[in-house]
């Protein structure tokens, strides 16, 4: 029933018509979105969407400031190739709980397990009693990749594989070291500022241009960009002092070679050719380290691959496709 991809779902040509005529009215008559209790009884909000005959179900983890919303478009992607969508808003993020609502442009969290188990949450209590025995394959971008990372080194026997998208394997902490950064960090969470706002971190810039951005395609920038210029659920924009603390400790258990080697499902690594937001050397030392792994170089993108140029993200959908349907 469904083929394989020969041209891209939405084109960046009439961007913004496609999206709000076609794609958005179409995600709303299918979708189902919802709220599920996690482990510590926080309300987590999904988006979820159900493919005719589907061959299988996607779920979707997004990266740090991001959104369930962020991803209609992959969402729409992952429907035409024949796949259910569960896409989460991670703590702290979209519609999901905050520890700090009035600060919303803020990203605190205490525990970066925290994101693991809601996830885990969400697949056992939500995704898994929707779908059946379909089978489940995990797609995660940056933050929500070391989300990933984490949970396919905890949790056997629930995804059949992973595509890790420019994945936050060890952020990039600028002009200091990792360890000068935990350090700092530490310092200001231990004298009370732990959900404060980093001091080289600013709120939400509306008038942020594409060029600032993480993207190569103007269309699709600008598109989502005006979403998040109107509803301030969509506004967050920095990390915290814990956030930032959380991200450099991860690293070391992306980076562990015995975690690793737990990962017992084939692993797709996407890496952007220009990438400045992680450190795309930790995602080669990882993807080496994981038994099943394969990693898949992208020209002309920046961070986010799927908000890229047309040729280059319909060579990134071919590729995601090709990987989820070989046997």
């Amino acid at each position: 029933m469904y083929e394989k991809l020969t041209a891209l779902p939405v084109s960046e040509k009439n961007y913004a018509e496609t999206m709000k005529t076609k794609v958005e009215p179409y995600l709303e008559s299918i979708g189902k979105p919802g709220y599920f209790k996690s482990f510590d009884c926080r309300r987590i909000h999904y988006e979820s969407y159900l493919a005719p005959e589907a061959i299988g179900t996607v779920v979707i983890s997004h990266g740090f400031t991001e959104s369930a919303e962020k991803f209609r478009e992959m969402s729409y992607n992952f429907l035409t190739m024949g796949y259910n969508v569960f896409a989460i808003d991670h703590r702290g993020h979209g519609l999901s709980y905050r520890k700090n609502p009035e600060k919303y442009q803020i990203v605190t969290v205490d525990n970066f397990i925290e994101y693991v188990y809601d996830l885990h949450f969400f697949v056992s209590t939500v995704v898994k009693p929707a779908v059946g025995d379909s089978p489940l394959y995990l797609y995660a971008h940056s933050m929500g990749g070391a989300v990933a990372v984490q949970y396919l080194q905890t949790y056997k026997g629930v995804f059949k594989k992973a595509v890790l998208s420019a994945p936050m394997i060890q952020a990039n902490s600028g002009p200091m070291s990792p360890a000068a950064t935990l350090a700092l960090t530490g310092f200001f969470c231990g004298i009370g500022k732990a959900d404060e706002m980093v001091f080289i971190h600013h709120g939400f810039d509306p008038d942020r241009t594409w060029e600032q951005s993480h993207d190569t395609s103007k269309a699709r920038f600008y598109y989502y960009h005006a979403k998040r210029c109107a509803r301030k659920e969509l506004q967050t924009a920095s990390a915290s002092y814990s956030w930032v603390r959380e991200a450099m400790r991860v690293a070391k258990k992306n980076l562990d070679p015995e975690r690793n080697k737990n990962i017992d499902i084939p692993v797709l690594l996407c890496q952007p050719e220009e990438d400045t937001s992680v450190i795309s050397e930790k995602e080669n030392e990882f993807i080496a380290q994981v038994p099943n792994g394969r990693l898949v170089q992208f020209k002309n993108c920046r961070h986010e691959i799927y908000a890229s140029v047309d040729d280059t993200v319909l060579e990134y959908l071919q590729t995601i496709q090709a990987f989820l349907a070989d046997r």
